[in-house]
C-alpha cells in the first residue's frame, strides 16, 4: 500500500489543517492530532498527540510518550502554526510518523482498521461557536515500524487507537471533566467519552465498530480503585439490548475481557470491561483531571 492510498483510507482522520479558519479576534481554534499505541508481544506502548492552531499561541505543542522494556521516554516540543512537524517529531496525516531526537529514532506506519467513529454526529462536545460544532474522529489502527531509543531497537506491531479533532476549542467553557475509554478486542473497535458540561449536564457517547456494522454506546460509568486509577467501565448500548454484550472466557490473565451480562433485568443492557494488568493493557482509558487514568491489577 503506497502513502497515497493509506492516505485514502484514513479519510476524516487525514483532514488537512486549517491555517486560515480563526483570525486574531475569534474563539481559539485547535487542530489535533493523537496516536495511542500498544504491542503487547513486544511490550512496546506509546502516544504522540499534536496540537497546533492558528490563533492560540498557547496550544501549539508536539509530545511524543514512548515505553519499552526497561526504559521510557517523553518528548514535548513547540509547533509552529500549521504545521504538526516539530524539531524532532513529524505527524504525517498520511498515517506515517518519525521522529529524529537525540535518544529516539522512529519510523512507524498505521493503517486503520474498520471505520472511523464520528463524535460529532450526536452533538456530545457542546458547540463554543453556535452552528460551528468541534469535529472529532477516532478509528481503530495497527501500527508497524521499528523504534531505536538510547541506541537499543525495537520492533513495533501494534493495534491502537488514532483520532483527529478540529474546530472552535475552549476547554473551560465547554466542560468541567471528561474520561475515555478504548479498546481493541479481537474484530471489534470500542470508543465511548463521557462529560461533564460546563452547564451541568451529563452526556455520554461512543461506538462499538466491528467489521459487520457500528452500533452506539449511550451511556458509559466508569470505576475507580482507591487511588483513583480506572477500575471498569459499564457501557448501554443505545438499542437497548445486550445482544452484542458477550461472555469471553479461557482467555490468559493479560487480556482485556467482557464480562458475562448482569441477570438483573435493570441492568440487562449493560456489560463490564475491565483489565487485568496494567503492564499488559489492549486499552486506555483517559480523564481531564488525571495525567493518565492507568489500569490497576487489583
Amino acid at each position: 500500500m503506497t502513502v497515497i492510498d493509506i492516505t485514502e483510507a484514513w479519510g476524516p482522520l487525514a483532514e488537512p489543517i486549517h491555517s486560515d479558519a480563526a483570525g486574531p479576534t475569534d474563539p481559539v481554534w485547535k487542530d489535533n492530532a493523537y496516536l495511542s499505541f500498544w504491542d503487547i508481544g513486544n511490550e512496546v506502548f506509546g502516544s504522540f498527540h499534536v496540537s497546533t492552531s492558528p490563533n492560540g499561541t498557547g496550544a501549539r505543542r508536539a509530545r511524543c510518550s514512548i515505553s519499552v522494556p526497561g526504559n521510557a521516554l517523553e518528548i514535548i516540543e513547540d509547533l509552529p502554526p500549521g504545521s504538526f512537524a516539530s524539531e524532532s517529531i513529524d505527524f504525517g496525516l498520511s498515517g506515517v510518523i518519525s521522529v529524529r531526537h537525540p535518544r529516539l529514532r522512529a519510523d512507524l506506519v498505521n493503517t486503520p482498521l474498520f471505520v472511523a467513529a464520528d463524535y460529532a454526529v450526536g452533538g456530545v462536545v457542546l458547540e463554543l461557536v453556535p452552528g460551528k460544532p468541534l469535529q472529532h474522529f477516532q478509528q481503530a489502527c495497527e501500527l508497524r515500524g521499528t523504534l531505536m531509543l538510547d541506541g537499543t531497537e525495537s520492533p513495533v506491531q501494534a493495534r491502537g487507537m488514532r483520532d483527529r479533532t478540529w474546530g472552535f476549542r475552549d476547554e473551560s467553557a465547554q466542560w468541567i471533566e471528561y474520561a475515555g475509554l478504548v479498546a481493541v478486542i479481537d474484530d471489534t473497535f470500542i470508543t465511548v467519552m463521557k462529560f461533564l458540561g460546563a452547564d451541568g449536564t451529563l452526556r455520554s457517547d461512543g461506538f462499538v465498530i466491528d467489521a459487520d456494522r457500528s452500533r452506539t454506546i449511550s451511556d458509559v460509568t466508569f470505576g475507580r480503585n482507591a487511588a483513583g486509577q480506572f477500575r471498569l467501565a459499564r457501557l448501554r448500548d443505545s438499542e437497548g439490548a445486550p445482544g452484542w454484550s458477550r461472555s469471553r472466557h479461557g482467555w490468559p490473565d493479560s487480556s482485556f475481557r467482557w464480562a458475562p451480562t448482569p441477570r438483573d433485568p435493570r441492568l440487562a443492557p449493560m456489560t463490564t470491561l475491565w483489565c487485568w494488568t496494567a503492564r499488559t493493557v489492549r486499552a486506555l482509558a483517559f480523564s481531564s483531571r488525571a495525567s493518565c487514568i492507568g489500569c490497576s491489577d487489583r
